[in-house]
C-alpha cells in the first residue's frame, strides 16, 4: 500500500517538513557564503593612519580604566572592542560565514533527524 500525498485547502500537494527544513538550510548556507564572498571583496581592507597615536594612549587608557573599574573593567572593554570589530570591514564577511554554515547545517542536520523519525517511526520505544 502505497501512502497517499498530504494536500492543503486549496489541493496542492505538500512537501514533507524535512524537505522544507533542508531546502531552508541550504539555501541559508549557499546565499550566506554568497554574501560573505561579496562581502570580502567589496569591502576595503581598514587602513589605520595614526594607528602609533593608538597605542600609544592605549596603555593610558587602560591604566586610566583599570584604576577606575579594576581588571574586570579592562577586559569586558577588550571584549567589547573585539566584538564590535567582528561587525565591520572584512571581520563582517567571517562573522557572516561562520554565523550562515553554522545556521545552515543545523537546518540541514535537523532535516535528516525529522527524515529518520518520519520514516522509522518509533524506532527506539
Amino acid at each position: 500500500m502505497t501512502e497517499s500525498p498530504v494536500q492543503d485547502e486549496l489541493g496542492r500537494r505538500r512537501r514533507p517538513r524535512h524537505v522544507v527544513v533542508y531546502a531552508w538550510g541550504v539555501a541559508i548556507l549557499v546565499l550566506g557564503l554568497l554574501s560573505a564572498a561579496l562581502i570580502y571583496a567589496l569591502v576595503p581592507d581598514d587602513a589605520d593612519a595614526d594607528a602609533d597615536a593608538r597605542i600609544a594612549s592605549e596603555r593610558m587608557y587602560q591604566h586610566n580604566l583599570e584604576v577606575m573599574g579594576g581588571r574586570f573593567a579592562v577586559y569586558a572593554d577588550e571584549f567589547d572592542r573585539w566584538f564590535a570589530a567582528l561587525w565591520h570591514g572584512k571581520e563582517l564577511a567571517s562573522t557572516l560565514a561562520v554565523l550562515s554554515t553554522a545556521a545552515g547545517l543545523a537546518c540541514i542536520g535537523i532535516a535528516r533527524l525529522m527524515s529518520r523519525t518520519s520514516q522509522g517511526g518509533n524506532a527506539r520505544s
